[in-house]
């Protein structure tokens, strides 16, 4: 047998070549595909967060109050609030940025709750007050002018209560806490199976708890689930509701009988047989009203 080195040699660089090229591209695939569902998680919670801050701006505007040190308080609020809307805004979006502005936020909420404590004092005095007044009146005729400059002072703190009131009714909606989604395979009397592979998956599983809240009325309160897919498409789409000039398209609504007390939900959706399940990232929200009160997100591979 004859044997030429050189072509021999050149085949095999050729080959190996060849073999690079095609894993080169594969990775090149898979890469940009992970940074698209990344690109497409942040500029979702961008723009949530964008409305969220909105919205909070917009409270903060409708709260009036002739309480000097209350209002200062109130303006120095709305004043970050406008900056980290402004930031989240002008810089490009990132999951570590949205973190930090959403830590803000909770800091924002916690010197909501010092309000509230501020308004239960201010009902204290008003109440006193009050009762000073009757006393006065039935007891000292002498006293007139004391009594009057007692009214004065209790249609100050009308005006003040009228702003605190305000201020509840913007608290006085639902929050929820530990909402967890899970892709399931199988569903037994005893427990739930699930799965990250999206072949497996036929149904979700979700399930959060409704917190207490003693501004929020009782009665039944209508919860709406929605779940995106990895193309931003509705799963198991049941409609739209509107509220006002918005509108929300969800997969299910959930009926809760609130009491003030915390309320356990779980709900199992089915996707439709036209959209079975596909690799990517589904992102799942919970609304009440136009309010968003949680969101997460489950990984298929």
């Amino acid at each position: 047998m004859i044997i030429f080195p050189h072509t021999y040699h050149y085949r095999l660089i050729i080959g190996s070549l060849f073999v690079a090229f095609i894993a080169l591209g594969v990775y090149s695939y898979v890469s940009v595909s992970k940074l698209d569902e990344y690109n497409s998680y942040v500029s979702q919670e961008k723009k949530l967060l964008e409305n969220e801050l909105s919205e909070m701006i917009i409270r903060y505007e409708n709260i009036r109050t002739e309480d000097e040190i209350l209002n200062e308080r109130l303006t120095q609020s709305k004043v970050r609030i406008i900056r980290i809307l402004d930031s989240v805004k002008a810089v490009a979006p990132s999951a570590s940025l949205l973190s930090y502005y959403r830590a803000e936020i909770k800091d924002l909420q916690h010197e909501k709750d010092e309000v509230l404590d501020l308004l239960a004092k201010s009902q204290e005095e008003n109440k006193r007050l009050q009762l000073a007044a009757l006393e006065a009146k039935l007891n000292f005729q002498s006293i007139k002018n004391t009594t009057k400059n007692l009214k004065v002072k209790n249609k100050d703190l009308a005006v003040v209560n009228t702003a605190l009131s305000n201020k509840i009714d913007n608290a006085s909606f639902l929050e929820i806490e530990q909402l967890e989604a899970q892709a399931v395979k199988r569903i037994t009397k005893k427990r739930i199976v699930s799965t990250e592979k999206y072949k497996k998956a036929n149904k979700l599983h979700v399930a959060f708890t409704v917190s207490k809240n003693k501004f929020v009325d009782e009665g039944d309160k209508y919860l709406y689930l929605q779940i995106l897919s990895p193309s931003n498409n509705i799963v198991a789409d049941e409609g739209s509701v509107n509220f006002g000039k918005e509108s929300l398209i969800y997969t299910k609504k959930i009926k809760v009988a609130y009491n003030k007390e915390d309320v356990e939900v779980e709900t199992i959706v089915t996707t439709d047989e036209d959209q079975p399940f596909t690799k990517g990232i589904y992102f799942v929200n919970v609304f009440n009203d136009n309010k968003r009160l949680g969101s997460t997100s489950i990984t298929l591979k």
